[in-house]
């Protein structure tokens, strides 16, 4: 969503968006798909409750802060922000995914190194914050480096997201950052999409479900680097 709100507005012929009013959309409409697409997850028994509560916490404390704090930086640092993130996310899809048989490990037996987690959830959500996005970062991190199968990830991560844009919402919004028309307009758009999103879901195997998220960031750190070293 970041991408595509900074970049897609003017070749549509509207008005072009700063960074930071599309940190403030995008952290508005992420905690609200989050919270259909996350509720969706958890009721098929995709959302790890354990690592969700405890990476939520984590980064939902960082979160505040960086909503609070991007007020005062400016766009491009922002976006050079972004295209840092990107590149972490698609290094990290380098490694080595769960083998066949963790992938087929039920939530409630999957164990989580909760001090790692913690740690790295502290992190990311103070980006979280600044930029209302990069939460898909802890999707590369569960799966690739904790090892929690894809599913669970995808499912945990979107209660994950529900918890910390919650915070970073609440910080832009206390700053008045928030377009609150055009966050209204993407949030019901993007609500939909993520209860269609978790439906196809099933159908996808887990491999391929790495590889489109794979594309997905590969597409998006080219685009936003070509703007940053131009």
């Amino acid at each position: 969503m970041f991408p595509l709100l900074f970049y897609a507005p003017p070749l549509l012929g509207f008005e072009s968006l700063d960074a930071k009013s599309v940190a403030a959309v995008v952290v508005t409409q992420v905690f609200f798909s989050a919270l259909f697409g996350g509720t969706a997850h958890w009721r098929r028994g995709r959302v790890h409750g354990q690592l969700a509560l405890v990476a939520g916490a984590a980064s939902a404390a960082g979160s505040f802060l960086g909503g609070a704090a991007s007020k005062w930086v400016s766009d491009w640092f922002l976006l050079l922000l972004f295209g840092v993130v990107a590149l972490v996310a698609g290094a990290m899809m380098f490694l080595s995914p769960p083998s066949a048989h963790r992938e087929e490990t039920p939530v409630g037996e999957v164990v989580i190194p909760l001090v790692p987690l913690s740690a790295f959830s502290s992190v990311i959500g103070i980006v979280v914050g600044f930029l209302g996005a990069t939460n898909f970062i802890f999707i590369p991190l569960l799966i690739y480096i904790l090892k929690v199968p894809t599913r669970i990830a995808i499912g945990s991560t979107l209660f994950i997201a529900m918890i910390n844009t919650f915070s970073g919402f609440l910080g832009k919004l206390i700053t008045g950052q928030i377009p609150f028309l055009l966050a209204l307009a993407v949030v019901i758009g993007a609500s939909v999409g993520a209860l269609a999103g978790e439906r196809v879901h099933s159908r996808v195997s887990p491999r391929a479900l790495r590889y489109v998220y794979a594309a997905m960031v590969g597409v998006i750190t080219v685009r936003i680097w070509i703007t940053l070293l131009g």
